[in-house]
């Protein structure tokens, strides 16, 4: 049991590591999306020459890039009870990271018999925080039309299993470990450092579980929403409003695209040809009986 706890967790620490190189690869060395005809409403694109008028630097794009992460400002003016939930797990969640963070450095770098009760307070509000959130969303998903409409059933099963490892989280520090601060951290400490072998290959069921818990969200998360949503900002920050102007970038990119090859007919589209040719040519004319 606990070589096949340890196997999975580092080849589930491995796997993450590889797909998420992978996959940021894969998004930056991706054609250039021509979006403009995404756009509506009140589009920067829509402004004449727009190019011409001074835009947002990349600190100031980030800086809205952050605040929309850190508070989900869409759904806040969207959707304002939604966003209860929403923030509130998202909030525990960020708090879980940064415990989890301290907990490893402080593991290390802190000696375990001088560890306050406090650590043990900010990891329990973290994990409550998200908890709560978690039922919320759920049972927002669950009772709201408009939301269940557009949701997968298969994602209902994801924000069960998150509050499942949450509640692992809970289980393994209140429980196994008592609350108690300085067992957490020898117990950490022993893990990190590697110097007790025997937790490794003889975990206790509830730290043991909590672990196959995490080891399974670092399997799923290179394909999850998470990525998608650092895909999206990745893009704004670095291509959104920004001019296709002579010698820069995206005019390079941009001929490099027009330059491929067609690999499909239409009507107006004869195959053989460049984008550029099929691009800079008149359709012809619809013929008699067309319409």
């Amino acid at each position: 049991m606990g070589l096949l706890v340890l196997s999975f967790f580092y080849g589930s620490i491995l796997f993450f590591l590889i797909c998420s190189v992978l996959r940021g690869r894969k998004a930056v060395l991706a054609p250039l999306h021509l979006h403009w005809e995404l756009y509506s409403g009140s589009s920067v694109y829509e402004q004449t020459d727009w190019w011409k008028k001074t835009h947002d630097t990349f600190g100031k794009k980030l800086i809205g890039v952050a605040l929309d992460i850190l508070f989900l400002r869409e759904f806040y003016r969207r959707n304002r009870k939604f966003w209860y939930a929403l923030f509130c797990f998202h909030a525990g969640l960020y708090l879980l990271i940064l415990w989890h963070l301290w907990l490893f450095v402080s593991a290390v770098f802190v000696e375990a018999e001088t560890a306050s009760s406090f650590g043990w307070v900010g990891g329990t509000f973290s994990t409550a925080l998200a908890f709560v959130g978690g039922v919320g969303i759920l049972f927002k998903r669950l009772t709201d039309e408009e939301l269940r409409v557009y949701y997968p059933k298969v994602h209902y099963l994801k924000w069960a299993f998150i509050l499942l490892t949450l509640m692992g989280g809970f289980l393994a520090v209140d429980f196994h470990f008592h609350s108690s601060m300085p067992e957490l951290l020898k117990y950490v400490r022993d893990q990190v450092t590697f110097q007790n072998w025997e937790h490794k290959f003889h975990p206790a069921p509830l730290p043991a579980l909590h672990v196959l818990f995490a080891s399974m969200w670092l399997i799923y998360l290179p394909f999850g929403h998470v990525f998608e949503l650092f895909f999206r900002f990745y893009h704004h920050l670095r291509w959104d409003d920004v001019p296709n102007q002579r010698g820069s970038v995206i005019e390079k990119r941009v001929k490099e695209l027009l330059d491929r090859p067609l690999h499909w007919s239409a009507p107006h589209i004869q195959p053989g040809k460049r984008w550029k040719e099929a691009a800079s040519e008149t359709p012809p004319a619809p013929g008699p009986g067309t319409k």
